[in-house]
């Protein structure tokens, strides 16, 4: 799970990283529109978020695009590469770690934005899934499953809206303002899957941002997307 923006702040990166592998080997509830024979009303309304739960071994909720041919990069080359480049005496910064993304195919970023478990969830969560559903927003979405397991954990889910290249600008905004006409208008911020392969996070070693943009929906001005 991508670390929350204003929860237990003070955890450095490496627990972070650990905890979103342990969330990822979890089960996924899959829903792809190519493959999956049920009918997706049905099977929304029967898989809400609110009401999947960590301690019976799910993880996420999935739904993607008829449209996503995406091919996931090679994650163990992408790793040596990583190490590596860590031990190139090489800054490590922005621009080095999208150079690495972009060798490896590794584009692949995500809106995401954090919400109360409960009618909330599965409300915001309907209307990423069908949107995202119908090929009307981004490659595909996912949403964590309430998690009752851990005490110390955070008590909200995160969602996640993907898109396939982060580096492509036009692309990003077009996603964040797709995800607005939906009726969303909470905090969102913009993370490249780069930085999830590599366990880079808050409180990292090298005081990166993980986050590179952040949208915020104001009533007078509507959405307003800035640079992190």
């Amino acid at each position: 799970m991508d670390e929350p923006m204003e929860y237990e702040m003070s955890k450095p990166s490496e627990y972070y990283f650990a905890e979103a592998m342990s969330t990822d080997r979890l089960k996924w509830l899959v829903y792809n529109p190519n493959k999956t024979n049920v009918p997706f009303d049905q099977w929304l309304s029967r898989v809400k978020p609110s009401q999947i739960f960590k301690s019976e071994g799910y993880g996420w909720i999935c739904v993607r695009s008829p449209n996503d041919n995406h091919e996931s990069p090679d994650k163990v080359q992408l790793q040596e590469s990583w190490e590596m480049l860590c031990g190139s005496g090489r800054p490590i910064n922005q621009q080095s770690i999208t150079e690495l993304a972009l060798s490896h195919n590794a584009t692949v970023g995500k809106w995401l934005f954090y919400t109360q478990t409960g009618l909330k969830v599965d409300h915001l969560w309907s209307l990423v899934a069908r949107a995202t559903y119908e090929g009307s927003l981004g490659s595909s979405a996912k949403v964590s499953a309430f998690d009752d397991v851990n005490p110390e954990g955070d008590p909200n889910h995160v969602v996640c809206i993907y898109n396939q290249n982060f580096t492509e600008e036009e692309e990003v905004y077009d996603l964040e303002n797709k995800i607005r006409n939906t009726g969303l208008k909470c905090q969102m911020n913009y993370k490249p899957d780069i930085y999830t392969y590599i366990g880079i996070y808050r409180n990292n070693e090298w005081s990166l941002r993980p986050s590179i943009y952040k949208s915020v929906y104001e009533l007078n001005k509507g959405s307003i997307v800035t640079k992190m």
